[in-house]
């Protein structure tokens, strides 16, 4: 995939990912790029998100996820879903 390539992906992140700040931190890491989607908590204790935008700028943000907040711990990012998109998506990111 090319750099630019517009994709939409669903992670599921689990570890010490809920009660730390994480969904914030991924927040962040989404707004300081330009990543629109949203992040939730899980009843199983996971985190899940979902993020659109450039493949470049996606594989910035996955490793920034995998990083964590100073408090959480990641133990593993579960790849969802991959999927192409035609259109640029809107660069909004919520926390849900």
């Amino acid at each position: 995939m090319a750099e630019n390539e517009l994709i939409r992906i669903r992670l599921l992140v689990r570890g010490r990912v809920q009660g730390v700040g994480f969904r914030r931190f991924v927040w962040r890491a989404a707004t300081a790029l330009p990543i629109g989607g949203w992040v939730r908590n899980n009843p199983d204790g996971s985190v899940e998100i979902e993020a659109c935008g450039a493949v470049g700028h996606i594989g910035y943000f996955i490793s920034d996820v995998r990083e964590g907040s100073f408090l959480s711990r990641v133990d593993e990012i579960e790849e969802l879903q991959r999927e192409k998109l035609n259109t640029k998506p809107e660069a909004i990111f919520d926390i849900r």
